[in-house]
């Protein structure tokens, strides 16, 4: 696998979001049981953008802060955190009941 950068992504916002230490996402993430994928340095440069990351790291990432790869790229949860908390523990259930919730919350009007 080739490392790359894809540009922006939401790596350092998605640490802060779930509020866990570098030394303790490192540790989540393991190459193969008992060793670690990449020290906590490493991501935290690969968070601020100086250092490349490949799709396996992303895997590993999103694994470990609970979110998909997609997410980890496109979505800040610093600012989206209630809603994406919310889509989180939906996810597994049987979708006709969650549109039929989705559909029944009334709409919220913005004050002027």
């Amino acid at each position: 696998m080739n490392d790359r950068h894809l540009g922006r992504h939401y790596i350092g916002e998605w640490i802060k979001h779930r509020r866990i230490s570098l030394r303790k996402l490192a540790a989540r993430m393991e190459a193969e049981p008992g060793e670690p994928m990449l020290s906590h340095a490493s991501i935290g440069r690969i968070a601020k953008g100086e250092q490349p990351y490949s799709e396996e790291i992303l895997l590993a990432l999103s694994e470990a802060l609970d979110c998909t790869v997609p997410q980890l790229l496109t979505v800040n949860p610093l600012k989206d955190g209630e809603v994406i908390d919310m889509l989180s523990l939906m996810k597994d259930k049987d979708p006709a009941t969650v549109r039929a919730i989705l559909t029944g919350l009334p709409s919220v009007k913005k004050r002027a």
